[in-house]
């Protein structure tokens, strides 16, 4: 059988018996069950070769997975949140609320006119230009930036919305040399998505109460 990969515009999850799929390009949400969900997770394991060839099949029809050699098919993996930032005593780093108003007002003009894919696309060449630390990172200070951060934020005159603010964020701290990774998760039963900032078992944005519910489907 034809080696399959993940394409670049897909990331995915296991939740609810199925699998939670997340497509960048369309800016969408997919839930697949039964053989699709099992031959996902078969391409992705020691089972690989015992796949059904029909869901193979309807998977690369829908661009879903793609023939040939590339980034295995496995799905995302996140530490659990333990603590959060914001939810932590100790010292806040200044911020300047232009900074964050510029990268705030950029990722969601980039939403709104270049859609997701795009937009994510332009974050992951801002990651890469960074100097991010890739050995042992402060947390403590990763805490006081992102503790900072939310201070500075709340004088900004535009409502939270949690990917562009997340996006800011992640950006904000890779300018500082901190690996925040970006997140976007979903809940099941009713169908509910969020984005946070995450470094380690740390939450940055948002208090672990919230996150916590949510199943990690994409991380930068």
């Amino acid at each position: 059988m034809m080696d399959h990969h993940l394409p670049h515009h897909i990331s995915f999850t296991f939740a609810g018996g199925g699998a939670v799929l997340l497509d960048l390009e369309r800016d969408r949400y997919l839930m697949l069950r039964g053989a699709e969900a099992a031959a996902m997770r078969a391409l992705g394991s020691a089972r690989a070769g015992t796949e059904d060839e029909e869901a193979i099949g309807r998977l690369v029809a829908r661009q879903l997975i793609g023939q040939g050699p590339g980034p295995l098919v496995e799905p995302i993996a996140a530490p659990v949140p333990a603590v959060s930032a914001l939810e932590l005593a100790g010292p806040s780093e200044r911020a300047s609320a232009i900074e964050i108003g510029r990268y705030r007002l950029e990722a969601s003009l980039g939403l709104r006119l270049a859609g997701l894919g795009q937009t994510i696309a332009r974050w992951r060449n801002l990651l890469a230009a960074s100097q991010v630390s890739a050995v042992d990172p402060d947390h403590r200070y990763a805490a006081a930036v992102a503790r900072g951060y939310a201070s500075a934020r709340v004088h900004l005159p535009w409502r939270r919305l949690c990917v562009p603010d997340s996006l800011a964020l992640a950006r904000f701290l890779w300018r500082r040399g901190i690996p925040g990774e970006l997140y976007f998760g979903v809940r099941l039963d009713p169908f509910a998505a969020h984005a946070w900032v995450q470094l380690g078992d740390m939450i940055l944005s948002d208090n672990v109460n919230v996150v916590a519910d949510y199943t990690p489907v994409f991380r930068l």
